[in-house]
């Protein structure tokens, strides 16, 4: 029944449900393939590809906990889904040692790290807001992962990337941030293209070399205007990152449609 507070005790784990649809809890800590419970958020699935466990529907104000949630060291395929993160000290989500995880449709404001990848791979970022943290995603020697039509906004830095290579960058929106993605300690091979680069103090910064475009196509660059004779939707001149060769070939004269239902704040 809407407006209805309904609390009770898992245990020892605190939940209340307002309004009949959102539903507050504790921070979430999983250090083992054991602790995917009831108890710990999960609502559905046994940890297969087929069938992951999903974690979803939740609020948790971290309340200066390290982390909202935190896995780490298992090897069962999981969903993070639908799930709004904030005053998390380290992370919202820290994911560890894991492989096979989706992040999903979640709202990070207002922590530490919006989502941490550490020695991990095959994992999903998509069509999350992350806003008003530090950094927003923040990968660590983690490789093969994907970050895909995200909305990243008035962090410091959106995306950041320390020696972690062969990740996929595509269709995000980076907005009013004071870096919009940073490439460091021999991150290379990240393909980074059809994402919105907007009124970010700086656009973007990379120590190796990585791939800005694909398939004829980069990233739209906010102010950056040269010349498009032949009317395309590609301006005639690459758009430089660094000066020894890192940058995008085919930078965008307008900027990719957001995906359905992520819109800017």
């Amino acid at each position: 029944m809407t407006g209805i507070v309904v609390l009770f005790l898992l245990i020892g784990v605190i939940v209340v449900v307002v309004n009949g649809d959102t539903i507050e809890r504790d921070p979430i800590v999983i250090t083992s393939n054991y602790e995917f419970t009831t108890e710990n958020g999960v609502v559905s699935g046994s940890g297969t590809l087929d069938d992951p466990y999903i974690i979803a529907g939740w609020k948790i104000d971290a309340g200066y906990s390290d982390y909202g949630i935190r896995v780490h060291r298992t090897d069962r395929a999981f969903i993070i889904r639908n799930v709004t993160i904030s005053g998390a000290t380290k992370a919202a989500i820290s994911l560890s040692y894991v492989r096979n995880a989706q992040i999903e449709t979640c709202d990070l404001t207002g922590n530490w790290i919006g989502i941490t990848l550490s020695f991990s791979s095959l994992t999903r970022i998509s069509r999350c807001r992350l806003a008003s943290n530090t950094d927003g995603i923040h990968f660590y020697f983690s490789h093969d992962n994907w970050i895909l039509q995200n909305m990243i906004e008035k962090n410091d830095t959106a995306i950041w990337l320390d020696a972690s290579n062969e990740n996929e960058i595509i269709g995000n929106t980076l907005a009013e941030n004071y870096m919009g993605i940073y490439l460091d300690l021999g991150s290379e091979g990240n393909l980074v293209y059809r994402n919105t680069f907007l009124d970010n103090i700086h656009n973007a910064h990379s120590v190796d070399v990585n791939r800005w475009d694909e398939a004829g196509e980069g990233n739209y660059w906010a102010g950056y205007c040269v010349v498009d004779v032949d009317e395309n939707g590609i301006w005639d001149f690459p758009y430089v990152v660094r000066s020894d060769g890192d940058q995008d070939n085919f930078p965008l004269v307008n900027r990719p449609k957001l995906e359905s239902g992520l819109k800017r704040k």
